[in-house]
């Protein structure tokens, strides 16, 4: 029997999703966000300091952890920009290269992963497409696939690990290329450190009569989880690795609370108000910020309307979503609700565990370390149009066509109000966040750094340096072992010299004082009497630094 014509065409529609996860990521790429922020800066050059010498920028041959800033990056972004960077250079477009492939990759395997989900469902195939094609255009995934995050590379992972996870249900040599999958995500980013763990036990107890049927190959998966875990996991009992970044954003070390838990309670004892000894009691309290930490990813405001403080998660007076997906992301809930299976189930699992690690960390809501919320926001909202829209096409033959106008033209507002918020607005109201003009001050001061003895950069913008190794591509066999100025092996985050340059916050009557010295400081660190040589402005036209010389 031959498959209906339109059938026939998903192929094609496929193709034209990719196309267009393709263009939307790699327009303007390394134009757009308007500067590296510190950390792509740093992933980029320890990718290049570990393609020219093998080590990072301190010396630390292979890490399975880079040091960076003392927050211990996850590792598998800097090798993955190491080829970009031999390639292209230390630019730019070479360090968010991975992030944009990887993005274009996860549209695919999302096609690929939904379709073994509804595997059982009539209507898989459109559900698959409208997944991909709404992650291909996601307000969410489409601004950290076009900068470098790691947390985009972890959800590219994930999805891979389950989509080969069912296939090895049918062909069980797959279980090791997904624990293989799953190794890459814990490797990625931080989050999946935790909620993997969850993921992994759900598919052992959901589908363990079929697991047990090929002991020896799940026995070899476990194996290499295993063995891949111990680096990582061990890292949390250390000062380095995930246990210090866990001990810099968990709630849990933040000192602010810790205090006023103190205080609470000592006020309670002195009203001898036990009830309320009882409800300020620490452990209470932390269950209660987690609770809030969890519930604020859920929040209509951070989907839809304005997402979360970090202005460099998303674009100008936009959510993470299309409010447009609202409410077929309640119908596709709708449609679920009496058809889960085991397949079903694993998703709306992960849909729930994914901002677990994000609750327990200050700067709720976060979506990056929630960032696996979003292929279930996506395929919720696929769901209910695509049920919504056979039902119209088979009982509203006079409408239907009405209907689907709307509801395109919707979209399309929607879509066209994002892009223009992202392409236009966002580089001009946000650039200040993206640490633009660090760039052009590390520019001027290397054309003009034979006039002077000392350079000074303000540190008021944080990790200027790194914009000096980067931008200058410093060499880092000899950067390694000239790093450490003040030989304990610490980092001071407001001071570093290196050569003639010395990175640190201005003490203008101090350093206003020194021979020979070019000032690269903030307004508010230079004097409005100095004479400026250069001034470098946002590109909203605040200015950034104003360069004088002593």
């Amino acid at each position: 029997m031959n498959k209906p014509p339109v059938t026939n065409f998903y192929p094609f529609l496929l193709i034209g999703i990719i196309f267009l996860a393709t263009a939307l990521r790699f327009f303007q790429l390394g134009m757009n966000p308007p500067s590296l922020d510190w950390d792509e800066a740093s992933l980029g050059y320890n990718a290049y300091s570990i393609l020219k010498t093998g080590a990072d920028e301190y010396g630390n041959f292979l890490p399975l952890s880079i040091r960076s800033f003392d927050d211990y990056k996850p590792p598998m972004y800097v090798y993955l920009t190491v080829p970009s960077v031999a390639v292209f250079g230390l630019t730019e477009f070479a360090v968010r290269l991975p992030a944009a492939i990887i993005g274009v990759l996860s549209v695919l395997m999302t096609y690929l992963l939904v379709n073994e989900f509804f595997v059982a469902w009539r209507h898989r195939k459109q559900i698959a497409l409208v997944s991909a094609f709404l992650l291909a255009i996601s307000p969410w995934h489409l601004q950290f696939s076009r900068a470098a995050f790691e947390g985009n590379v972890g959800l590219f992972f994930l999805i891979l690990a389950l989509y080969l996870f069912f296939l090895g249900l049918k062909k069980p040599f797959f279980f090791v290329l997904s624990s293989l999958a799953f190794v890459g995500s814990l490797y990625s980013y931080h989050s999946f450190r935790m909620i993997d763990v969850f993921i992994l036990i759900l598919l052992g107890l959901l589908f363990f009569n079929q697991l047990k049927k090929v002991k020896k190959w799940v026995l070899i998966a476990i194996v290499l989880l295993v063995i891949a875990g111990i680096p990582i996991y061990g890292s949390f009992i250390r000062p380095e690795g995930t246990g210090a970044r866990l001990s810099m954003v968990t709630i849990f070390s933040d000192d602010s609370l810790a205090e006023r838990i103190a205080k609470q309670v000592e006020s309670d004892k002195k009203n001898n108000d036990a009830l309320g000894e009882f409800i300020h009691n620490r452990r209470f309290v932390y269950m209660g910020a987690v609770a809030k930490g969890y519930l604020d990813h859920f929040s209509f405001d951070f989907l839809f309307v304005h997402g979360d403080t970090g202005v460099q998660h998303h674009a100008v007076n936009m959510g993470m979503l299309y409010l447009w997906e609202l409410p077929f992301i309640l119908l596709g809930l709708f449609f679920l609700r009496s058809k889960i299976d085991r397949r079903i189930f694993v998703l709306l699992f992960i849909f729930l565990v994914a901002p677990l690690p994000a609750s327990i960390t200050t700067g709720t809501p976060h979506p990056v370390r929630a960032i696996a919320m979003i292929p279930a926001f996506h395929i919720f909202t696929a769901v209910g149009f695509v049920m919504f829209m056979s039902i119209v096409f088979q009982k509203k033959q006079h409408l239907r066509w009405v209907i689907a106008a709307v509801i395109v033209v919707a979209l399309g507002v929607n879509v066209a109000y994002y892009l223009r918020q992202y392409y236009i607005a966002t580089p001009i109201e946000y650039g200040y966040f993206w640490q633009y003009g660090n760039k052009e001050a590390i520019e001027y001061a290397k054309q003009h750094e034979s006039e002077y003895d000392s350079i000074i950069m303000s540190y008021r913008y944080d990790q200027p340096y790194v914009y000096y190794l980067f931008h200058n591509e410093v060499d880092p066999a000899w950067y390694q072992k000239n790093w450490d100025y003040s030989k304990t092996g610490k980092i001071d985050r407001f001071f570093r010299v290196i050569g003639k340059y010395e990175f640190k916050n201005i003490e203008f009557s101090k350093d206003s004082q020194k021979r020979k010295a070019l000032l690269i400081g903030t307004p508010e660190e230079i004097p409005e009497t100095a004479e400026v040589l250069k001034e470098i402005r946002f590109p909203d036209g605040k200015v950034a630094y104003k360069i004088i010389k002593t």
